[in-house]
């Protein structure tokens, strides 16, 4: 499994923070605790900005789905599987679906100069369109 670990300066002192599971570091820079200038590393590799990290702040744009059991509500893991609660063996289409009304626009452009964030702005808005597209086929 890969583990990432990142950076952070407090003061003076720098301290690194992991290992985190790729799931964590989304969420990370969905919170915005992570832009594009955090330095992080995968495994045993070399310290790089968050930017170099292909599709990380696309990813983060994007809409997570959560799934709930339509027995008995809880939160599960993309179907096909098993309720860990009911036991309820769950397909597919049967699963409960919710989507987060909004995500920060913002979160791979915090950093980034006036200028470009407009430019960008539309790029994401164009990705994001064509990314929900594709969800419906």
């Amino acid at each position: 499994m890969t583990a990432w670990f990142l950076q952070r300066m407090e003061g003076n002192v720098q301290t690194e923070v992991g290992p985190l599971r790729p799931s964590e570091l989304l969420a990370m820079v969905r919170k915005g605790e992570i832009k594009p200038e955090t330095r992080l590393r995968k495994n045993d590799s070399a310290w790089f900005p968050a930017s170099d990290v292909g599709g990380l702040f696309e990813a983060a744009v994007r809409q997570e789905v959560q799934y709930y059991c339509p027995s008995c509500g809880i939160r599960i893991s993309q179907p096909p599987r098993t309720c860990p609660r009911c036991l309820r063996d769950i397909g597919r289409g049967e699963a409960r679906e919710v989507k987060p009304e909004k995500l920060t626009a913002d979160i791979a452009l915090s950093s980034e100069p006036d200028e470009h964030k407009e430019s960008k702005q539309s790029v994401q808005n164009w990705l994001q369109k064509k990314v929900a597209g594709k969800q419906k086929k």
